[in-house]
Order: structure tokens, then C-alpha cells, then sequence
């Protein structure tokens, strides 16, 4: 690239590995002709010696001092195990997101059975030339070094049994974070993040192997139902939305503040935390198509179907002088099954009249609509993208970067939060053939294509996120026909907690993350803890502090 690289003296192996940063990119790097450049400065590399901490090293040593207990409530020590399923990975500095999140998806057993099983056969009839560009080689690589147990071998020393060394998910990292420059940083980044990103880059690589029939990300997905109703004719509307992963917000009940200590908040149950999700906001300035004026409308969210495993972040965490900082809110989740039943929605009811359709449309002569540049720039300083910070800044009606801030978050599982509204147009457009073409190699059909790059303004990778997000054409007359041969469920709405994962720290770009996984259900289940390489048993689940959590459908 031309960039100039500072190295680490005291971190040169023999193998020709150091610490390398890129002051231009702003991250480390990797140097792979590192002996061949510091040559030039009369350094023999193969005589060198290492006397300092990598990055990494140090990286990997401040994450292990966040106290996860590794204890029983009685004082008793967690014993290491090993053996399927229960491999560590190892933290490749800063990677803890991408473990802890990995070894809750592969403890699905939907995608255990879609990798692990045809590990051997994918190695031999892959058409990649590159494994290492591969997405499934990588999938199927990781999950064969997880669950077959050849990896996990427990250490001793002295007599005394040891954690094992866990394998490496380099080659997977490079690969899922290759078009990602965040994720292909050695920056700490949020779990949940990752877990949208995973979903995606999987679903893009499922679709065209047997038309996407295999994907095990299909067990993610449900439907959303909107239910709107203007509070001065009394009509209402019902629209319906894909979704895959759920955000859901926790009441904010601070306790008593004790001095020199950090603040702490009353318990939250995780059903308080459902009914904000689906309790009636109050939306003002409504244009009601009906009444044909400005009025105030009742927007509500429920399920329409429920998914296989149901995603569930919890948003802890809130802005303190535009700086994120996270809530220490506990939030207590039942070991016992959950039934979900009551946040079904129920579409239209008897007595109920339909608002009349409308057309969204803008006249092909109207003006785009202007927005306070000094409100966007002040969102984008807090690392919102900047189609994000205009279409808020547009939808509050420019009053205030407070308030579009809010929209951003109370929107953020919105499928298109990131495509830009459409400028009105004064001649049809065209989709690009080379983009049509590109995208219905995925296995999409061309009606769709063109018209998701029409809405896109022809960009290949927003159309792509609205392709693999939008329902097409999914109403709520056949949400329970499109869901016969899926995953997901227009009835059956009981589950259970079956993995999750936990964050130590003050953000979740920063801090520690670890896992708590179940294998098996009923009685015959058991828990167990994975912080990075490190795996034992968890007779006692702490689930209070998680931020991620995977609850499995029971049917």
C-alpha cells in the first residue's frame, strides 16, 4: 500500500512474526515479507530473539482479569472438561466476541448438523480453489475442530489437570470478516453486531447450494406484525416483517447510590422486558389517509410467528454526553420454559375497519426533503452511518439530535435502517444487467432484484441487505401458509434458555466476552462455560448479566 509501518522491536520471533502498525489504517498488521523488509535495516530476523508482550499478549492478559467466576456458590472450583463440543477457542487478541458468539450458534443443533457431519465430504467436492476464501470451508473447518472432540485434550502438570489449548479461529475470522473492516480489525467489537453479520455472510453462501434449503440461519426467522391505529377514526393497519434477530429494551429502575461504589439498579424480569416491546407508542403528527389531516396514531409490535430459536439482545446501555455507556441492570430469566403466547399478534379482529391503502409515492415534481447538516454531523461523530443519521433526522422532522439519536435505537432491527429513502425520480430508472445478474446468481428472483436495486439507487450490497431482510409480499392472509415448510411457528410459542453470552466491562466495544452454553433438554441437560480456551462445567448458570441471549423453541 505504500503505508509506512512501525515495528516492535522487542517482539521479532525467529519466524519472522512481530508486532506491525499501520498509522495510516490505524490497526496492527500483518507483516508476511517482515525478514525481507527489516533486512534492508541490517536486522537478521532468524537471529532475533523475543523479549516483550505482542499486542495481542497483553490484549489477551487484561481480558483474563475480568472476574468471571470460575467458583460454585459454596467455594467450589469448575473443573475443566473436554471432549464434542466442548473445544475452547482460542482469543486471537481481542476476538472474545467472535468465540463467544460462535460457540452459542454451534451449539444449535441445526447448525452442529448442517456443518459437522459433511465436514469431510465438503473438503473433498468443493469447487473453491482457495479454501481459505471459502465461506463454507471455513464453516465446515470450524465446526469439525469443535465438535469432534480430536481437539479437546486437557493438559497436566504436575498431577494437576489443566485447561486445554483450544484451536484457532484465524482462517475463520479472515474469512467471515474479510468485507468488513471493522470485524477484520484487532479491535474489541459488539457481539451482538457480529451476530447480524455472521447471519448474513452464512445466508449469502447457503443460497446457492440447493437453493438455500440447507441454510441453518433459517432457524433465526420470524415475523413481525405492526399494528397502527389512528386514535381519531379508530381504523387501523396491519403490515407484517421478516426478522431474524430481537432487540429488546430494559426498564431503567436505579437503586439507592452508595458512595464510592458503582451505581446499581433493581432487577428486571425478562417478561417486563417484552411487555415495553410490545406496549402501544404514541406517534404524533400521524397523516391519517382516512381523516386526511394530521392526528395521533398507536403503533404496536407483536410476533406474528415465532422462530426456532429466538435471538434476544438486551439493551443495556445508554447516553451519557453522546459517549455509550453500558447499565449493570440485572435481568432475571426463568430456567423454566417461557411461553410467549401473550405478544402473538392476531391481526385484523371482528369490528375492527382497515385504514384505506395509500400511495407512498411522491410526485415525481416534489423537492427532497432538507435536513439540519449540523444534526447529522453531530450523529455521525458518534459512529452512526450517515444514511442512518439523515432518514433519522428526516423521520423527527429535524427537531434535535436527541431525538433522532432515539429514533435511531427504537429502529435499529429495522431491515432497510440503512437504505436510503428514495429521491424522487423525474424519468423511470434502470437496474444495472451486471448487478441483476450478480444477484440472481444467489438464487433471487429478477423481478425482486430489479426492484430492490431500483429502491437501492443500483447499489449491489444495500440491495443484497434488502433482499436477504424484506418480506416479498408477505401479508397477513398467508403468514401461516409461507411458514408450512419453515422454521418458524404461527403456534407454538414456549421456550427454553439454551445458550448465551456475558460482557465484563464499562462498553461493548471494550471489556470481555464470554459464553454459558447448553447441551442437551429436560433432565438429561447440562451448562458449561467457555472463556475462549478455557471450557468447565457451569452447574449454575449466571444469566442476569447476559447480553445476548438464545432461547430454543419447545416443540
Amino acid at each position: 500500500t505504500g503505508h509506512r509501518v512501525s515495528v516492535k522491536l522487542g517482539t521479532i520471533t525467529p519466524e519472522g512474526t512481530a508486532d506491525a502498525y499501520c498509522y495510516a489504517c490505524d490497526d496492527n498488521k500483518l507483516n508476511p515479507h517482515l525478514a525481507q523488509h527489516l533486512q534492508v535495516f541490517g536486522i537478521n530476523v532468524a537471529a532475533q530473539q523475543k523479549t516483550e508482550k505482542s499486542i495481542a499478549e497483553l490484549q489477551l492478559e487484561h481480558n483474563l482479569k475480568f472476574d468471571f467466576s470460575m467458583t460454585t456458590a459454596d467455594g467450589t472450583q469448575l473443573q475443566p472438561v473436554a471432549g464434542p463440543g466442548l473445544t475452547g477457542l482460542r482469543n486471537l487478541g481481542n476476538s472474545c466476541y467472535l468465540a463467544s458468539v460462535m460457540q452459542c450458534v454451534f451449539g444449535i443443533d441445526r447448525f452442529r448438523d448442517r456443518y459437522f457431519p459433511s465436514a469431510a465430504d465438503h473438503f473433498l467436492t468443493c469447487s473453491q480453489l482457495h479454501p481459505a476464501k471459502c465461506m463454507l470451508c471455513q464453516l465446515h473447518k470450524l465446526a469439525n475442530g469443535l465438535w469432534s472432540g480430536r481437539y479437546a485434550v486437557l493438559e497436566t502438570e504436575d498431577g494437576e489437570t489443566r485447561h486445554q489449548h483450544g484451536i484457532s479461529p484465524a482462517h475463520f475470522k479472515a474469512m467471515v470478516a474479510r468485507d468488513h473492516p471493522e470485524f477484520a480489525s484487532m479491535r474489541q467489537q459488539d457481539a451482538f453486531e457480529f451476530l447480524q453479520h455472521l447471519n448474513k455472510q452464512i445466508d449469502i453462501a447457503e443460497r446457492p447450494v440447493e437453493g438455500g434449503a440447507l441454510n441453518p440461519t433459517s432457524v433465526f426467522d420470524f415475523t413481525t406484525e405492526e399494528r397502527l391505529q389512528c386514535t381519531k377514526c379508530s381504523r387501523v393497519r396491519y403490515t407484517t416483517q421478516k426478522s431474524s434477530l430481537l432487540s429488546l429494551p430494559v426498564a431503567k429502575r436505579p437503586l439507592a447510590a452508595v458512595e464510592g461504589a458503582p451505581q446499581e439498579f433493581e432487577p428486571v424480569q425478562l417478561a417486563e422486558c417484552f411487555d415495553m416491546m410490545t406496549a402501544d407508542e404514541t406517534v404524533d403528527g400521524y397523516m391519517c389517509p382516512s381523516c386526511e389531516q394530521p392526528t395521533t396514531a398507536k403503533k404496536s409490535t407483536r410476533f406474528a410467528t415465532f422462530p426456532k430459536v429466538l435471538a434476544v439482545q438486551v439493551r443495556r446501555f445508554e447516553f451519557v454526553n453522546w459517549v455509550p455507556q453500558k447499565l449493570e441492570i440485572p435481568v432475571q430469566v426463568p430456567q423454566s420454559p417461557i411461553e410467549l403466547g401473550a405478544y402473538r399478534g392476531q391481526g385484523l379482529q371482528p369490528g375492527e375497519e382497515a385504514l384505506p391503502e395509500t400511495n407512498d409515492q411522491p410526485p415525481t415534481d416534489a423537492q427532497p426533503e432538507p435536513v439540519d447538516e449540523s444534526v447529522v454531523a453531530q450523529l455521525e461523530s458518534m459512529g452512526f452511518p450517515r444514511v442512518r443519521c439523515v432518514k433519522a433526522v428526516k423521520k423527527t422532522g429535524n427537531t434535535g439530535a436527541e431525538s433522532a439519536m432515539n429514533w435511531i435505537f427504537e429502529h435499529m432491527d429495522d431491515a432497510d435502517i440503512d437504505a436510503p429513502d428514495s429521491e424522487p425520480q423525474g424519468t423511470a430508472a434502470v437496474a444495472d444487467p451486471a448487478a441483476v445478474e450478480q444477484l440472481m446468481a444467489m438464487g433471487f428472483p429478477q423481478a425482486r432484484v430489479e426492484r430492490e436495486l431500483l429502491q437501492s439507487d443500483g447499489d449491489a450490497n444495500r440491495a443484497l441487505d434488502r433482499l436477504l431482510n424484506l418480506s416479498d409480499d408477505v401479508t397477513m392472509d398467508n403468514v401461516a401458509a409461507a411458514t408450512d415448510s419453515k422454521d418458524d411457528s404461527a403456534s407454538c410459542s414456549q421456550y427454553e434458555l439454551t445458550g448465551f453470552v456475558s460482557h465484563k466491562g464499562s462498553s461493548v466495544h471494550c471489556g470481555h466476552y464470554v459464553a454459558t452454553v447448553r447441551h442437551g433438554l429436560g433432565t438429561d441437560s447440562a451448562w458449561f462455560f467457555f472463556n475462549d480456551a478455557r471450557v468447565v462445567a457451569q452447574p449454575e448458570p449466571q444469566s442476569e448479566q447476559a447480553y445476548v441471549y438464545f432461547f430454543t423453541r419447545n416443540d
